[in-house]
């Protein structure tokens, strides 16, 4: 990056705009500390600082959308600031934002940087160890934007990991493109299970979690690994997508509705306590009422902690820009609604099991709304708020659950 190298007799300041992925959060702290080795400082809040820099998604036309939007606002906010743009939108689309006037450079990423020491503003620090996907879903332009599978060295995980818990960090979120595609590249020999089983072995980190993983990764021996860890949550996100055979077939994903539910049963029989998130792509071409049907049947039976829905959007360069049969906007918002009132249910529905349950909670900080209780999550993802205390911020917890808000329960505390 150019602006790096730059020298300059002040100091100055930049501010960080990041969109998307938990990957992309990863790449924004890793871009962070670049600027900062080479001087520059954090913009203070509500002061202009002298660059922006947008990291992009491109993972839904509304994505790009978003993006945009935030770029155009950052050259009315500070015309005088440079504005640099980097991110997925950037990799493959760079002429839709040359089209902004405004924008002083567009830089195209590195995959693995030199990694990272801390992770601003957050409890749990994210580390990817993973890049790219193979998978070539049809409606998915993640693999144009990323490129082919590719694994960091476990060496250099095991760096930055030792860096963060130095840090003070107690949780790694291991993330990727597609997680459990590493070690499948040929820079690398050592698999998911090698990279966890080495991070248990640092002292000071508590808790090793998996951010997303597909259902085809998940291994007979993962699950061994996750009934007796210590250290690693028993929370695995696998996206579902669609819950009707036909819509998978179209998607080209790798698994049928029996082989999703059959793997959640197997997780749930021999993991206590473990929690299911997932996705699902609503209105994908072709879609049909009794497609949606199996779609909510499935969610009803898995009964996920929580699921992120999100509306089906033509993706430049993809198979399924081609596909007929598009779905009405209208039905897709209506659908959307209906996935959420059964997610919702399945939500209550798995959270009442821990009713009064003893369990350890990572504090994260005050409540986002109110500012009299702390809030943090167990190992198996579920969101606890307890009675505001001083100085437990990043500290584990033991709380006993004692009642349901909403998504959230609200506890008491343990004391020893």
């Amino acid at each position: 990056m150019a602006l790096l190298e730059v020298n300059s007799q002040r100091s100055r300041t930049i501010k960080f705009f990041t969109l998307g992925c938990k990957v992309n959060q990863y790449d924004t702290q890793s871009i962070r500390e670049r600027f900062l080795s080479k001087g520059f400082q954090a913009a203070e809040i509500g002061r202009q600082p002298d660059y922006f820099l947008v990291n992009t998604c491109t993972v839904t036309s509304g994505a790009d959308q978003k993006s945009r939007n935030i770029i155009r606002r950052c050259i009315q906010a500070a015309p005088q600031a440079q504005v640099i743009v980097t991110g997925c939108l950037a990799e493959k689309d760079s002429s839709q934002l040359e089209k902004i006037k405004g924008i002083s450079l567009i830089v195209k990423k590195s995959f693995f940087p030199e990694g990272i020491s801390s992770f601003s503003q957050h409890t749990r620090a994210f580390l990817k160890i993973q890049d790219g996907c193979s998978n070539f879903c049809t409606y998915c332009k993640v693999a144009l934007v990323r490129g082919k599978e590719r694994s960091k060295k476990l060496k250099q995980i095991l760096q930055e990991a030792k860096k963060l818990v130095a840090c003070g960090y107690q949780e790694i979120v291991l993330t990727g493109i597609c997680l459990g595609a590493y070690g499948r590249s040929s820079a690398v020999t050592e698999s998911l299970l090698d990279v966890i089983g080495c991070l248990e072995k640092i002292k000071g980190l508590s808790r090793i979690r998996l951010s997303s993983i597909e259902a085809g990764d998940v291994s007979s021996g993962l699950i061994k690994y996750m009934q007796h860890s210590k250290k690693l949550c028993r929370h695995l996100h696998i996206p579902i997508q669609s819950g009707d055979d036909h819509i998978l077939k179209l998607m080209n994903r790798k698994y049928s509705r029996k082989i999703y539910e059959n793997l959640i049963a197997r997780l749930k029989a021999q993991i206590p306590g473990i929690s299911i998130t997932t996705d699902c792509l609503i209105g994908f071409p072709g879609e049909t009422e009794d497609n949606f049907q199996n779609t909510l049947d499935l969610v009803r039976k898995i009964m996920p902690l929580k699921v992120h829905s999100f509306s089906y959007s033509s993706r430049p360069g993809t198979k399924a820009e081609k596909f007929s049969g598009l779905v009405n906007p209208k039905i897709i918002r209506m659908r959307s609604a209906r996935l959420a009132e059964v997610a919702n249910e399945c939500c209550k529905k798995f959270m009442q099991q821990f009713i009064a349950q003893n369990v350890d909670v990572l504090i994260e900080g005050k409540a986002k709304d109110n500012p009299r209780l702390l809030e943090g999550l167990t190992g198996n993802y579920l969101k606890v708020k307890l009675l505001f205390r001083p100085n437990l911020g990043n500290r584990i917890v033991r709380a006993r659950l004692d009642s349901i808000r909403q998504h959230s329960f609200i506890g008491e505390y343990v004391d020893n």
